[in-house]
């Protein structure tokens, strides 16, 4: 079985994406830990109730 070029190009942009996605969920969860984190820390050393 023998893909066309844009064939390729099709199924290559769908893979793509997934791959765009995934790396995207990776990067929010570590962002919100990060986030998560820094909070704790600034509270820790200012006090206050920062949102």
């Amino acid at each position: 079985m023998s893909l066309t070029p844009g064939e390729m190009l099709f199924y290559g942009g769908i893979a793509g994406m997934a791959v765009v996605v995934v790396a995207a969920v990776i990067v929010i969860a570590v962002l919100a830990g990060s986030r998560r984190r820094l909070r704790r820390k600034l509270n820790e050393e200012y006090g206050g109730n920062l949102k």
